[in-house]
Protein backbone atom coordinates (compact mmCIF):
# COMPACT_ATOMS: atom_id res chain seq x y z
CA UNK A 1 0.00 0.00 0.00
CA UNK A 2 1.24 3.46 -0.80
CA UNK A 3 -1.63 5.54 0.55
CA UNK A 4 -1.29 7.11 3.98
CA UNK A 5 -4.98 7.05 4.81
CA UNK A 6 -5.79 3.48 5.72
CA UNK A 7 -9.24 2.10 6.59
CA UNK A 8 -10.25 3.04 10.11
CA UNK A 9 -10.08 6.81 10.20
CA UNK A 10 -13.68 8.00 10.12
CA UNK A 11 -13.57 11.80 10.00
CA UNK A 12 -9.89 12.65 10.47
CA UNK A 13 -6.96 12.23 8.10
CA UNK A 14 -3.27 11.81 8.85
CA UNK A 15 -2.45 15.46 8.28
CA UNK A 16 -5.18 16.56 10.67
CA UNK A 17 -3.87 14.22 13.35
CA UNK A 18 -0.37 15.70 13.07
CA UNK A 19 -1.73 19.24 13.04
CA UNK A 20 -3.86 18.61 16.13
CA UNK A 21 -0.95 17.03 18.00
CA UNK A 22 1.14 20.11 17.27
CA UNK A 23 -1.44 22.17 19.18
CA UNK A 24 -2.68 19.74 21.83
CA UNK A 25 -0.76 17.36 24.05
CA UNK A 26 -1.83 13.74 23.69
CA UNK A 27 -3.97 12.01 24.69
CA UNK A 28 -7.06 13.97 23.77
CA UNK A 29 -10.59 13.40 22.53
CA UNK A 30 -11.47 15.13 19.27
CA UNK A 31 -15.13 15.62 18.31
CA UNK A 32 -16.59 16.30 14.89
CA UNK A 33 -19.59 18.64 14.75
CA UNK A 34 -20.35 17.36 11.25
CA UNK A 35 -20.67 13.78 12.56
CA UNK A 36 -22.91 14.97 15.40
CA UNK A 37 -25.14 16.71 12.86
CA UNK A 38 -25.31 13.64 10.64
CA UNK A 39 -26.52 11.50 13.54
CA UNK A 40 -29.06 14.13 14.62
CA UNK A 41 -30.47 14.19 11.10
CA UNK A 42 -31.02 10.41 11.23
CA UNK A 43 -32.85 10.69 14.55
CA UNK A 44 -35.00 13.58 13.35
CA UNK A 45 -35.86 11.52 10.29
CA UNK A 46 -37.20 8.79 12.59
CA UNK A 47 -39.17 11.42 14.52
CA UNK A 48 -40.84 12.69 11.38
CA UNK A 49 -42.12 9.21 10.49
CA UNK A 50 -44.21 8.84 13.65
CA UNK A 51 -47.89 9.45 12.88
CA UNK A 52 -48.92 11.07 16.18
CA UNK A 53 -45.75 12.85 17.20
CA UNK A 54 -42.37 11.85 18.59
CA UNK A 55 -39.95 13.30 21.15
CA UNK A 56 -36.31 12.23 20.67
CA UNK A 57 -34.40 12.38 23.97
CA UNK A 58 -30.62 12.23 24.07
CA UNK A 59 -29.46 9.68 26.68
CA UNK A 60 -27.02 11.93 28.48
CA UNK A 61 -25.06 9.14 30.11
CA UNK A 62 -23.41 8.37 26.76
CA UNK A 63 -21.49 11.65 26.88
CA UNK A 64 -22.25 14.58 29.15
CA UNK A 65 -19.95 17.20 27.61
CA UNK A 66 -21.70 20.60 27.93
CA UNK A 67 -20.99 21.53 24.31
CA UNK A 68 -22.68 18.34 23.12
CA UNK A 69 -25.72 18.96 25.33
CA UNK A 70 -26.03 22.54 24.06
CA UNK A 71 -25.62 21.39 20.45
CA UNK A 72 -28.43 18.84 20.78
CA UNK A 73 -30.62 21.36 22.61
CA UNK A 74 -30.21 23.76 19.69
CA UNK A 75 -31.24 20.94 17.33
CA UNK A 76 -34.52 20.50 19.19
CA UNK A 77 -33.72 17.32 21.10
CA UNK A 78 -34.95 16.64 24.62
CA UNK A 79 -32.97 14.70 27.22
CA UNK A 80 -32.94 11.48 29.23
CA UNK A 81 -31.17 11.64 32.61
CA UNK A 82 -30.06 8.51 34.48
CA UNK A 83 -29.57 10.22 37.84
CA UNK A 84 -30.63 13.33 39.65
CA UNK A 85 -27.09 14.61 39.28
CA UNK A 86 -27.28 14.22 35.50
CA UNK A 87 -30.53 16.15 35.48
CA UNK A 88 -28.94 18.96 37.47
CA UNK A 89 -25.93 19.06 35.13
CA UNK A 90 -28.22 19.37 32.11
CA UNK A 91 -30.02 22.30 33.72
CA UNK A 92 -26.65 23.95 34.48
CA UNK A 93 -26.04 24.03 30.72
CA UNK A 94 -28.99 26.38 30.36
CA UNK A 95 -31.43 23.69 29.22
CA UNK A 96 -35.05 23.92 30.38
CA UNK A 97 -35.98 21.34 33.06
CA UNK A 98 -39.17 20.60 31.11
CA UNK A 99 -37.01 18.99 28.39
CA UNK A 100 -35.60 16.40 30.82
CA UNK A 101 -37.01 12.99 31.75
CA UNK A 102 -35.34 11.33 34.76
CA UNK A 103 -35.31 7.53 34.66
CA UNK A 104 -32.90 6.30 37.33
CA UNK A 105 -31.90 3.27 39.34
CA UNK A 106 -31.33 5.47 42.40
CA UNK A 107 -34.13 7.68 43.67
CA UNK A 108 -32.73 11.23 44.03
CA UNK A 109 -32.83 12.73 47.52
CA UNK A 110 -34.11 15.96 45.98
CA UNK A 111 -36.77 14.29 43.82
CA UNK A 112 -39.43 16.74 44.98
CA UNK A 113 -37.37 19.77 44.03
CA UNK A 114 -36.48 18.30 40.62
CA UNK A 115 -40.09 17.49 39.78
CA UNK A 116 -41.29 20.88 41.01
CA UNK A 117 -38.74 22.53 38.74
CA UNK A 118 -40.29 20.81 35.72
CA UNK A 119 -38.14 17.68 35.34
CA UNK A 120 -40.19 14.63 34.35
CA UNK A 121 -39.85 11.40 36.33
CA UNK A 122 -40.21 7.73 35.46
CA UNK A 123 -40.63 5.19 38.27
CA UNK A 124 -38.44 2.13 37.69
CA UNK A 125 -39.62 0.06 40.67
CA UNK A 126 -42.70 -0.36 42.81
CA UNK A 127 -40.90 1.44 45.64
CA UNK A 128 -40.10 4.41 43.40
CA UNK A 129 -43.68 4.51 42.16
CA UNK A 130 -45.10 4.51 45.68
CA UNK A 131 -42.65 7.23 46.79
CA UNK A 132 -43.57 9.45 43.85
CA UNK A 133 -47.30 8.98 44.38
CA UNK A 134 -46.96 9.83 48.08
CA UNK A 135 -45.04 13.00 47.22
CA UNK A 136 -47.38 13.99 44.40
CA UNK A 137 -50.83 12.43 44.96
CA UNK A 138 -53.02 12.88 41.91
CA UNK A 139 -50.12 13.77 39.61
CA UNK A 140 -49.83 11.67 36.43
CA UNK A 141 -46.86 9.31 36.50
CA UNK A 142 -44.50 7.59 34.09
CA UNK A 143 -43.60 3.93 34.66
CA UNK A 144 -40.75 1.86 33.27
CA UNK A 145 -41.66 -1.76 32.56
CA UNK A 146 -39.34 -4.71 32.08
CA UNK A 147 -41.14 -6.36 29.14
CA UNK A 148 -39.71 -9.80 29.87
CA UNK A 149 -37.17 -9.80 27.07
CA UNK A 150 -33.75 -8.23 26.80
CA UNK A 151 -31.21 -7.95 24.05
CA UNK A 152 -27.81 -6.29 23.76
CA UNK A 153 -24.67 -7.11 21.85
CA UNK A 154 -23.52 -8.83 25.04
CA UNK A 155 -24.99 -9.67 28.46
CA UNK A 156 -23.31 -6.77 30.22
CA UNK A 157 -25.41 -4.22 28.34
CA UNK A 158 -28.73 -6.06 28.29
CA UNK A 159 -31.33 -4.18 30.32
CA UNK A 160 -34.43 -6.32 30.00
CA UNK A 161 -35.45 -9.89 30.81
CA UNK A 162 -35.08 -12.10 33.88
CA UNK A 163 -31.51 -11.05 34.70
CA UNK A 164 -32.13 -7.28 34.54
CA UNK A 165 -33.15 -5.10 37.50
CA UNK A 166 -34.24 -2.24 35.24
CA UNK A 167 -37.94 -1.47 35.37
CA UNK A 168 -40.98 -3.12 36.95
CA UNK A 169 -41.54 -6.71 35.90
CA UNK A 170 -44.39 -6.83 33.38
CA UNK A 171 -46.38 -9.35 35.42
CA UNK A 172 -46.74 -6.78 38.23
CA UNK A 173 -49.04 -4.44 36.29
CA UNK A 174 -51.88 -5.12 38.74
CA UNK A 175 -49.70 -3.89 41.62
CA UNK A 176 -48.78 -0.80 39.60
CA UNK A 177 -52.45 -0.02 39.11
CA UNK A 178 -53.21 -0.56 42.80
CA UNK A 179 -50.58 1.99 43.80
CA UNK A 180 -51.66 4.71 41.37
CA UNK A 181 -55.36 4.20 42.08
CA UNK A 182 -54.74 4.41 45.83
CA UNK A 183 -53.19 7.86 45.28
CA UNK A 184 -55.82 9.05 42.77
CA UNK A 185 -53.18 9.15 40.04
CA UNK A 186 -52.90 7.70 36.56
CA UNK A 187 -50.15 6.38 34.29
CA UNK A 188 -49.60 8.71 31.33
CA UNK A 189 -46.32 7.26 29.98
CA UNK A 190 -45.11 3.68 29.61
CA UNK A 191 -41.34 3.32 29.29
CA UNK A 192 -39.21 0.35 28.25
CA UNK A 193 -35.61 -0.34 27.23
CA UNK A 194 -34.21 -3.78 26.46
CA UNK A 195 -30.50 -3.11 25.95
CA UNK A 196 -27.78 -1.40 23.98
CA UNK A 197 -26.83 -2.56 20.52
CA UNK A 198 -30.12 -4.41 20.23
CA UNK A 199 -31.04 -6.26 17.09
CA UNK A 200 -33.86 -4.28 15.39
CA UNK A 201 -36.02 -7.43 15.24
CA UNK A 202 -35.79 -7.87 19.01
CA UNK A 203 -36.46 -4.19 19.51
CA UNK A 204 -39.64 -4.27 17.41
CA UNK A 205 -40.76 -7.40 19.29
CA UNK A 206 -40.40 -5.51 22.58
CA UNK A 207 -42.53 -2.66 21.20
CA UNK A 208 -45.27 -5.15 20.34
CA UNK A 209 -45.17 -6.49 23.92
CA UNK A 210 -45.43 -2.96 25.30
CA UNK A 211 -48.42 -2.21 23.09
CA UNK A 212 -50.14 -5.22 24.64
CA UNK A 213 -49.41 -3.74 28.08
CA UNK A 214 -50.68 -0.31 27.02
CA UNK A 215 -54.04 -1.92 26.23
CA UNK A 216 -54.35 -2.61 29.97
CA UNK A 217 -53.50 1.02 30.83
CA UNK A 218 -56.19 3.22 29.26
CA UNK A 219 -54.66 6.51 30.45
CA UNK A 220 -51.31 6.03 28.66
CA UNK A 221 -50.81 8.55 25.86
CA UNK A 222 -46.99 8.35 25.56
CA UNK A 223 -44.93 5.26 24.80
CA UNK A 224 -41.20 5.63 25.42
CA UNK A 225 -39.45 2.81 23.58
CA UNK A 226 -35.97 3.62 24.88
CA UNK A 227 -32.78 3.57 22.89
CA UNK A 228 -30.17 0.96 22.16
CA UNK A 229 -30.08 1.55 18.42
CA UNK A 230 -27.27 -0.59 17.06
CA UNK A 231 -24.11 1.18 15.91
CA UNK A 232 -21.20 -0.30 13.98
CA UNK A 233 -17.71 -0.55 15.46
CA UNK A 234 -16.44 -2.88 12.75
CA UNK A 235 -16.91 -2.64 8.97
CA UNK A 236 -18.91 -5.87 8.81
CA UNK A 237 -21.39 -4.75 11.49
CA UNK A 238 -24.73 -3.44 10.27
CA UNK A 239 -25.94 -0.25 11.89
CA UNK A 240 -29.62 0.38 12.64
CA UNK A 241 -31.40 1.89 9.66
CA UNK A 242 -33.46 4.51 11.48
CA UNK A 243 -35.73 5.11 8.49
CA UNK A 244 -36.52 1.41 8.04
CA UNK A 245 -37.13 0.77 11.75
CA UNK A 246 -39.11 3.99 12.04
CA UNK A 247 -41.40 2.97 9.20
CA UNK A 248 -42.09 -0.38 10.87
CA UNK A 249 -42.80 1.23 14.25
CA UNK A 250 -45.06 3.79 12.59
CA UNK A 251 -47.17 1.01 11.11
CA UNK A 252 -47.49 -0.65 14.52
CA UNK A 253 -48.60 2.63 16.11
CA UNK A 254 -51.18 3.31 13.38
CA UNK A 255 -52.55 -0.21 13.65
CA UNK A 256 -52.79 0.22 17.43
CA UNK A 257 -54.74 3.45 16.95
CA UNK A 258 -57.13 1.74 14.56
CA UNK A 259 -57.68 -1.02 17.12
CA UNK A 260 -57.96 1.04 20.31
CA UNK A 261 -58.55 4.67 19.17
CA UNK A 262 -55.43 5.61 21.19
CA UNK A 263 -52.99 7.71 19.21
CA UNK A 264 -49.69 7.21 21.02
CA UNK A 265 -47.00 9.86 21.10
CA UNK A 266 -43.64 8.08 20.81
CA UNK A 267 -40.43 8.88 22.65
CA UNK A 268 -36.99 7.46 21.85
CA UNK A 269 -33.78 7.78 23.85
CA UNK A 270 -30.72 7.36 21.61
CA UNK A 271 -27.40 7.94 23.33
CA UNK A 272 -24.61 5.98 21.69
CA UNK A 273 -26.24 6.37 18.26
CA UNK A 274 -25.93 10.17 18.42
CA UNK A 275 -22.32 10.48 19.55
CA UNK A 276 -20.35 7.26 18.98
CA UNK A 277 -18.89 8.08 15.56
CA UNK A 278 -18.33 11.75 16.35
CA UNK A 279 -15.19 11.27 18.45
CA UNK A 280 -11.74 9.74 18.23
CA UNK A 281 -9.04 9.49 20.89
CA UNK A 282 -5.63 10.60 19.66
CA UNK A 283 -2.74 9.11 21.64
CA UNK A 284 1.01 8.63 21.28
CA UNK A 285 3.07 5.46 21.00
CA UNK A 286 5.34 5.82 24.03
CA UNK A 287 7.11 2.45 24.05
CA UNK A 288 7.49 -0.88 22.23
CA UNK A 289 8.20 -4.15 24.01
CA UNK A 290 7.75 -7.89 23.51
CA UNK A 291 7.72 -11.22 25.32
CA UNK A 292 10.10 -13.10 23.07
CA UNK A 293 9.74 -15.16 19.95
CA UNK A 294 6.86 -17.24 21.40
CA UNK A 295 5.08 -14.24 22.91
CA UNK A 296 3.57 -10.95 21.80
CA UNK A 297 4.71 -7.61 20.45
CA UNK A 298 3.28 -4.74 22.46
CA UNK A 299 2.54 -1.13 21.60
CA UNK A 300 2.39 0.98 24.74
CA UNK A 301 0.31 4.14 24.44
CA UNK A 302 -0.20 7.12 26.72
CA UNK A 303 -3.93 6.45 26.88
CA UNK A 304 -5.99 3.52 28.14
CA UNK A 305 -8.46 3.07 30.99
CA UNK A 306 -8.02 6.72 31.90
CA UNK A 307 -9.83 7.61 28.64
CA UNK A 308 -11.63 4.42 27.60
CA UNK A 309 -12.71 1.44 29.73
CA UNK A 310 -14.98 -0.31 27.25
CA UNK A 311 -12.45 -2.99 26.30
CA UNK A 312 -11.82 -3.93 29.93
CA UNK A 313 -15.51 -3.87 30.84
CA UNK A 314 -17.17 -5.40 27.79
CA UNK A 315 -14.52 -6.78 25.48
CA UNK A 316 -15.48 -3.93 23.16
CA UNK A 317 -13.91 -3.55 19.73
CA UNK A 318 -12.62 -0.19 18.49
CA UNK A 319 -10.73 0.41 15.26
CA UNK A 320 -7.09 1.32 15.99
CA UNK A 321 -5.04 3.25 13.45
CA UNK A 322 -1.28 3.89 13.58
CA UNK A 323 -0.31 7.30 12.18
CA UNK A 324 3.41 7.93 11.54
CA UNK A 325 4.81 10.98 13.29
CA UNK A 326 6.21 12.10 9.92
CA UNK A 327 4.55 11.63 6.50
CA UNK A 328 5.48 8.24 5.13
CA UNK A 329 4.11 5.46 2.96
CA UNK A 330 2.52 2.83 5.20
CA UNK A 331 3.42 -0.49 3.58
CA UNK A 332 4.45 -2.83 6.40
CA UNK A 333 2.13 -4.55 8.88
CA UNK A 334 2.67 -6.43 12.10
CA UNK A 335 0.56 -8.08 14.77
CA UNK A 336 0.44 -6.11 18.00
CA UNK A 337 -1.16 -6.16 21.39
CA UNK A 338 -1.94 -2.54 22.24
CA UNK A 339 -1.88 -1.65 25.92
CA UNK A 340 -2.53 1.46 27.95
CA UNK A 341 -0.40 3.33 30.44
CA UNK A 342 -2.14 2.21 33.64
CA UNK A 343 -0.53 -0.26 36.00
CA UNK A 344 -3.31 -2.79 35.32
CA UNK A 345 -3.15 -5.99 33.30
CA UNK A 346 -6.73 -5.28 32.15
CA UNK A 347 -5.62 -2.01 30.52
CA UNK A 348 -5.53 -3.60 27.07
CA UNK A 349 -7.05 -2.14 23.91
CA UNK A 350 -6.90 -5.34 21.85
CA UNK A 351 -8.95 -7.87 23.79
CA UNK A 352 -11.06 -10.49 22.06
CA UNK A 353 -14.45 -9.25 20.92
CA UNK A 354 -16.95 -9.64 23.80
CA UNK A 355 -14.30 -11.43 25.89
CA UNK A 356 -12.22 -9.05 28.04
CA UNK A 357 -10.39 -11.99 29.61
CA UNK A 358 -8.54 -12.85 26.40
CA UNK A 359 -6.11 -10.68 24.46
CA UNK A 360 -6.22 -10.76 20.68
CA UNK A 361 -3.38 -9.21 18.66
CA UNK A 362 -4.42 -6.76 15.97
CA UNK A 363 -2.87 -6.40 12.50
CA UNK A 364 -1.69 -2.79 12.34
CA UNK A 365 0.78 -0.77 10.35
CA UNK A 366 4.28 -1.10 11.75
CA UNK A 367 4.64 1.32 14.65
CA UNK A 368 7.55 3.15 16.24
CA UNK A 369 7.97 5.19 19.39
CA UNK A 370 6.76 8.71 18.69
CA UNK A 371 4.03 7.66 16.24
CA UNK A 372 0.36 8.29 16.98
CA UNK A 373 -2.42 5.80 17.63
CA UNK A 374 -6.03 6.81 16.96
CA UNK A 375 -8.90 5.02 18.70
CA UNK A 376 -12.01 5.40 16.58
CA UNK A 377 -15.71 5.58 17.56
CA UNK A 378 -14.95 6.92 21.04
CA UNK A 379 -17.87 9.31 21.46
CA UNK A 380 -20.07 7.11 23.66
CA UNK A 381 -19.29 5.72 27.11
CA UNK A 382 -15.63 6.71 26.91
CA UNK A 383 -15.14 10.16 28.41
CA UNK A 384 -18.28 9.63 30.51
CA UNK A 385 -16.95 6.35 32.03
CA UNK A 386 -13.21 6.98 32.01
CA UNK A 387 -11.08 6.17 35.07
CA UNK A 388 -9.92 9.80 35.20
CA UNK A 389 -7.26 10.40 37.81
CA UNK A 390 -6.28 6.75 38.16
CA UNK A 391 -2.51 6.33 38.68
CA UNK A 392 -2.48 10.13 38.97
CA UNK A 393 -2.97 10.72 35.24
CA UNK A 394 -4.78 14.00 34.48
CA UNK A 395 -8.09 14.17 32.65
CA UNK A 396 -7.59 14.26 28.89
CA UNK A 397 -8.82 17.39 27.12
CA UNK A 398 -11.80 17.31 24.79
CA UNK A 399 -11.66 19.44 21.64
CA UNK A 400 -14.09 20.10 18.80
CA UNK A 401 -13.58 20.53 15.09
CA UNK A 402 -16.04 21.23 12.30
Amino acid sequence: MSSENIAGLRFLNNEQVRELTSKHKTPFYVYSRAELQRAVNDVLGFRDLMPYGCTPRYATKANEHPDILKFFDAQGLSFDASSGFEAENIVKCGIAPQKILLTAQELPEDLGALVNSGVGFTATSLHQLKTFCELFPGKPVSVRINPGIGHGHNNRITTGGLSASFGIWYEYISQVLEIVQAHRSKIERLHMHIGSGSDPVQWVTAVKICLEIVEKLPDVTVLNIGGGFKTSYQPEEKETDMAAVGAEIAELIKAFADKTSTKLHIEIEPGRFLVVHACAIVSSVIDMTDTGIEGFKFIRTNTGMTEIQRQAMYGAYHELVVIPAEPAALEAYDNYVVVGHCCESSDCLTVAHDDPERIEPRKLHTAAIGDYLVIEDSGAYCASMAASGYNGFPKAPEIFID
